[in-house]
């Protein structure tokens, strides 16, 4: 998803050590589907969906590139710092802001300002899972609401092609996630059971199918306090081609866009 993107056309009318600066950091937010100064409705409003984008996005960003920068994840991908970095205490903020720029433009690009109907085998391929579509929707949006503080909700497919709904906090992915410390390297113990993080395993060994982000800044500025209202609403804005393509990806055992 984070590639070193072209910026050949904002960076005309950059003066020469600005283009130079911005050429030399890996890492960019990719470029949305949509636009975010326009918002997507019902959902998230144009200032929310711009501040998420313009702001936060780019800041986590450029954190990613500035604590990289001279060690053994400069120039490496996000997925690379994640996985990587989290097994190492020392690099606690680089594994966050790695972790919540890549959540946040998964959360962003599976959404559409032009929704289509559900394609009837996504559908069917979902409720085989979960009984019918519509529990699977139910039991998404009540794990959502059951977050207390910030995290992440998302449907995952692990390395059998079995979906589930899970959880995560704060900054936390699938990426990082453990069913049970008992899974968890030695190196990486005494760090996991703060931080509930990831010891050496497979790569990706769940992996996201769809996300949704239960952070505050996300729903107070539009909803206040009503995340039920916030949840609801994001299912009129979900990109099921995105989504269809990731389950393809994944059943096929192709993560490129991962």
């Amino acid at each position: 998803m984070f590639r070193l993107a072209n910026r050949v056309r904002t960076a005309v009318a950059q003066p020469l050590k600005q283009r130079l600066n911005a050429i030399a950091q890996y890492h960019q937010p990719a470029i949305l589907p949509y636009s975010p100064e326009k918002g997507l409705a019902p959902f998230l409003s144009a200032q929310s969906l711009d501040f998420l984008y313009n702001m936060r996005q780019n800041q986590l960003v450029n954190n990613v590139n500035r604590l990289s920068e001279g060690t053994e994840y400069e120039a490496k991908s996000l997925l690379h710092v994640i996985t990587e970095s989290a097994l190492d205490p020392t690099q606690t903020p680089l594994t966050n802001n790695a972790s919540q720029a890549w959540n946040i433009d998964f959360f962003l690009q599976s959404l559409t300002d032009d929704v289509r109907p559900l394609r009837d085998d996504v559908r069917r391929h979902i409720a085989e899972q979960f009984g019918s579509f519509e529990r699977f929707q139910e039991t998404f949006t009540q794990c959502a609401l059951a977050l207390f503080g910030n995290g992440w909700t998302w449907l995952v497919m692990n390395d059998s092609g079995q979906l589930s709904v899970m959880n995560t906090f704060n900054a936390g992915s699938p990426f990082t996630a453990i069913p049970s410390m008992k899974n968890a390297g030695p190196k990486s113990a005494s760090y996991a059971s703060i931080h509930r993080s990831v010891g050496r395993r497979p790569f990706a060994r769940l992996t996201p199918i769809l996300g949704l982000s239960m952070w505050q800044e996300s729903f107070l500025p539009d909803y206040g306090l009503d995340r039920e209202t916030y949840v609801n609403r994001f299912w009129e804005v979900v990109n099921w081609s995105v989504v269809n393509e990731r389950l393809m990806n994944t059943r096929s055992g192709s993560q490129s866009n991962f």
